[in-house]
């Protein structure tokens, strides 16, 4: 008997140290007590952890007994607890500021997407770091920042906007809070519209995108906006070479609710442009951005109404408020053999203004220990208008004894709108049963209607005195309104799951499904998601995803980054949706010295891609944009390596990719370059960055950047043919072996050097001019790199701080091109390139207290 009771006093002491007990509570900041988003709270030498939820909650389940719990977060000092775990435990975590580490730059993110992680193709850049990269006119710039991580491009040469694995433009979902970001433009594209100093965290997906994302194919850039302090007032400003800014947060009613709100505004025409005049061999090199100037305002309300519920509200607004770039030329030339003279002139003027308006309200509540949930609804607009208008005059006078004359008169406008408006509900939940899994759940209903017309107007007449005296005027009017609102009808639901499967292995599965509906048409989709992790030790990682995305909106570009038909359009019963398959895999690496290494390749593929035909033109099409757009597919792929070091005195990284993109338009009726495969105009061979900081002590920090890679792609005509009635005598008509380079282009000029007019087809008259092609994109650009370097110059008060900051941008002066047409140079026919921006200093002051 006294054996039996002993072997059930060591069964019952077995059952109560090997059972399983919750310990849970909230991780604050000890001066303000605001919830750390994403801080980790593990236990110390094994795999077992979580993460806080974005009101600093967490929950573990751990074995009863003695453990040693570990918690840190970016920044902060680390916190380590003995605890005696016999039953479900409340443990709230107060970490403090890590005041040790003033002169010791830490630019970790908050979110970890390196060993531990199941997710590939990711990355965070921190805040702090965006701010220290060297930047265009010293102006801030976050997109400029995700241009030097791998896989991804700029559009061109200072543009903020960027392709993403061999995508296109608009395949890229930004969003702010969760809310839509249609357009991330300033000054057409020279800045983007996010403000850094609102900006809490920004998260780039690239591939093995988790079931909760959707609606693109190629990115989804996350962005949060951070909350106000709401325990103490800041403020600052800045003044800069392109801008200036103010920011300003804190408490509405201390500890439960708070604000923050920053404006910029831009002088582009008062200092940039004397500076580009100054600087460029050119001094009309810019004169299409010659009158631009932008404004932009972020907010954010936030309230606390209890430990469990909180509600936000975000509001951006941004314009550009207009562009207006008149050009007038005025060219004469004496026919002496005729004794006639030719007056040609040519007015031209744009006028342009777009905008976004974003704004969001959204209700985060922990429902219980074990579950969250977040309720947003949002409206989001994005607006685009262009107008664009030109006057042709050219006379042919005889100044003899006929006294002949022709006249032609031309007047030509158009007007581009490009609109959308967005209203969309969502739902997401996120549920942690056990240590081993994170569920998330939800979805999204939304309705965007899209305004895509094109007004255009030309009047043609020509008036003409012959010999006879007979007076002979010809008239011709276009005057039509293209395209017409359609409203689109979008829901999605999702599922994910991020469990482990031990300690080595770890996945996210996922399946999204989504509805498109427009015009009583129903496209369906179920997209599934699946990446995972084999970790082989605690430095070495192997990571593979699966993915499959589609996009229920396209945007109609002819290649051009100043675009006069830039065209946001739904999917109809014609053009489905876009659909893109992508696979992933890649190794990560992480040093004793806390330096990460990653080497991915990829392989995606693209369907229902849209493009413009060949020749189509707004001017003389009979329908909508339906009518000139051509239905095909892509596929790209290619290799990043990565090597990151987030701490210490030196930070930065070194980015490298390897890649292709193609493009193919074969079927029945929209053929494009016959049919053929061609490269894709953001086709890069080779994309290579370099980006170093360096902090000296408290009062200095210096940067750097270096860019190299393959030119851009683009069309280029390479033979110019004239048709029209040959040999027929007519004075008036110019011979063409008199073609001159003093000409306007609107009268016949000298083809492009691959091929001449012979001299025994004398006279051209009622010509038009064709133009031939090697191929579509295929003529490549010089070799691109620069170096940017930057120093900012820190003075501290007793109640605040100063910053100046010094950078140069393209420091050697490298006449980097980003455009080519032909021009004649000793009356001969030549390419010449245009460079937008040399050597660019700047100086920016901020003040923060």
């Amino acid at each position: 008997m006294k054996k039996i009771l002993t072997l059930l006093f060591f069964f019952f002491t077995l059952s109560v140290y090997s059972q399983t007990v919750i310990v849970s509570g909230y991780v604050r900041d000890s001066e303000t007590g605001k919830g750390l988003e994403e801080a980790n709270v593990y236990l110390a030498g094994v795999h077992r952890g979580s993460t806080t939820s974005k009101t600093g909650y967490y929950r573990l389940y751990l074995p009863a007994g003695d453990v040693n719990l570990n918690c840190s977060y970016v920044g902060y000092i680390k916190e380590q607890f003995h605890l005696t775990l016999t039953r479900d435990t409340i443990l709230d975590i107060n970490l403090h500021l890590d005041t040790l580490l003033k002169d010791v730059v830490v630019y970790a993110p908050r979110k970890d997407f390196g060993i531990q992680s199941s997710q590939i193709s990711a990355v965070e850049v921190p805040v702090a770091q965006i701010k220290s990269i060297p930047a265009l006119f010293g102006e801030v710039d976050v997109m400029k920042a995700l241009q030097l991580l791998p896989g991804v491009q700029s559009v061109g040469d200072g543009n903020a906007g960027i392709y993403v694995r061999g995508g296109n433009y608009d395949q890229n979902m930004i969003t702010l809070d969760g809310s839509t970001l249609y357009n991330a433009d300033h000054l057409k594209g020279f800045v983007s519209c996010l403000n850094a100093d609102v900006i809490q965290n920004v998260v780039l997906y690239k591939g093995g995108f988790p079931a909760r994302f959707g609606s693109r194919l190629s990115s989804v850039i996350d962005i949060g906006i951070r909350e106000g302090n709401n325990e103490y007032y800041h403020a600052g400003a800045t003044l800069g070479v392109l801008s200036s800014k103010i920011h300003a947060e804190g408490p509405i009613e201390q500890g439960k609710s708070s604000f923050i709100i920053a404006a910029r505004m831009s002088y582009l025409d008062m200092i940039v442009q004397p500076l580009i005049r100054k600087l460029a061999d050119n001094s009309r090199t810019l004169a299409s951005f010659a009158d631009m100037d932008y404004y932009d305002i972020n907010a954010k309300l936030t309230r606390k109404f209890s430990d469990r519920d909180k509600v936000s509200a975000v509001f951006y607004l941004g314009n550009d408020v207009a562009v207006t770039a008149p050009s007038d030329s005025r060219q004469e030339f004496f026919f002496e053999l005729y004794n006639s003279n030719s007056l040609s002139n040519k007015s031209d003027r744009t006028e342009n203004r777009w905008g976004n308006l974003v704004s969001s309200i959204y209700w985060t509540r922990t429902i219980n220990d074990r579950m969250n949930s977040n309720v947003n609804l949002s409206y989001s607009r994005f607006q685009y208008r262009l107008k664009m208008s030109s006057v042709i005059e050219n006379e042919i006078i005889d100044l003899g004894i006929d006294k002949r004359r022709s006249y032609y008169y031309e007047n030509t406008r158009a007007a581009y709108n490009s609109g959308i408006a967005d209203v969309s509900l969502a739902g997401d939940f996120n549920y942690v049963p056990d240590n081993l899994h994170h569920i998330r759940f939800g979805g999204k209903l939304s309705s965007q209607h899209f305004t895509p017309t094109v007004d255009v107007f030309k009047y043609v007449r020509t008036d003409k005195l012959g010999l006879s005296g007979e007076y002979f005027i010809t008239e011709s009017t276009i005057d039509t309104l293209l395209g017409k609102t359609n409203a689109l009808r979008t829901m999605a639901v999702y599922c994910e799951d991020d469990f482990s499967a031990g300690d080595r292995l770890k996945f996210n599965t996922g399946l999204r499904y989504t509805l498109f509906n427009v015009k009583g048409k129903a496209w369906h989709s179920l997209e599934p998601r699946l990446s995972g992790r084999l970790l082989l030790s605690d430095a070495l990682a192997l990571k593979a995803s699966f993915s499959l995305m589609q996009q229920g909106i396209h945007m109609l570009s002819s290649n051009n980054i100043v675009m006069p038909s830039d065209l946001w359009v739904p999917v109809t019963e014609k053009f489905a949706p876009m659909k893109s398959y992508q696979f992933a895999a890649g190794i990560n690496y992480r040093t004793i010295k806390e330096v990460d290494y990653s080497l991915e390749g990829y392989y995606k593929t693209l369907n229902n891609t849209l493009e413009y035909m060949e020749g189509t033109s707004y001017m003389t099409a009979a329908g909508g944009w339906e009518e000139m757009v051509a239905a095909g597919r892509g596929w790209s792929y290619g290799m990043e390596f990565m090597a990151q070091k987030k701490t210490g005195r030196t930070t930065g990284w070194l980015s490298y990719t390897m890649s292709w993109s193609w493009r193919q338009f074969d079927r029945p009726g929209q053929l494009i370059s016959a049919g053929d495969k061609f490269y894709a105009n953001n086709d890069c061979r080779h994309n290579l960055s370099l980006t170093l900081s360096h902090r000296m002590g408290k009062s200095i920090e210096l940067s750097g950047t270096f860019v190299l890679n393959s030119g851009k792609r683009g069309t280029l005509a390479t033979d110019v043919m004239y048709g029209g009635i040959i040999d027929e005598f007519d004075p008036y008509c110019i011979p063409a072996n008199m073609a001159s380079s003093h000409l306007d282009d609107h009268v016949i000029y000298h083809p492009y050097g691959f091929s001449e007019i012979p001299d025994g087809a004398a006279y051209i008259n009622h010509y038009s001019r064709f133009t031939t092609f090697s191929g579509r994109n295929g003529y490549e650009l010089p070799l691109y790199h620069r170096l940017d370097i930057g120093v900012n110059y820190f003075i501290f008060h007793k109640t605040g701080k100063s910053t100046i900051s010094l950078s140069v941008y393209n420091l050697y002066n490298r006449q980097n091109i980003s455009n080519v047409y032909v021009g004649y140079h000793n009356d001969k026919t030549v390419l010449k390139g245009v460079c937008l921006l040399p050597v660019m200093p700047s100086i920016n002051y901020s003040y923060q207290f």
